[in-house]
């Protein structure tokens, strides 16, 4: 590895290089440590956008129908309904109003 200075939009920083060959193209990097993934059995319900849970309009052991809001995310300012993509009976809510959630992020499981 070697270390360069390079200056960008008038600022420096210090970059290392690690030289490496035509037919490899490779450089091993550190493994990213994964967030477990918690277990989904039953239908995902996720949001299209990352936000914060305004409501929640399900409860738990409810029987809901496919595009029946499920929760409210605000995302820019604007309010998005987050459609059920199934039918069926809530068995997991994943969120809380209030919450923060990212672009495909599990609000509810349907079974």
């Amino acid at each position: 590895m070697k270390k360069y200075k390079v200056k960008v939009n008038g600022r420096v920083f210090e970059v290392e290089l690690e030289a490496v060959t035509e037919s490899d193209g490779h450089i091993d990097a550190p493994a990213a440590e994964a967030a477990p993934a918690a277990a989904v059995n039953g239908t995902p319900v996720v949001t299209p956008i990352a936000g914060k849970v305004l409501d929640v309009k399900v409860k738990i052991g409810e029987y809901i129908k496919k595009g029946q809001t499920v929760a409210v995310v605000e995302a820019m300012k604007l309010e998005n309904e987050v459609p059920a993509t199934a039918e069926g009976k809530v068995v997991d809510i994943r969120v809380t109003k209030g919450a923060a959630v990212n672009n495909q992020d599990v609000l509810v499981v349907l079974a």
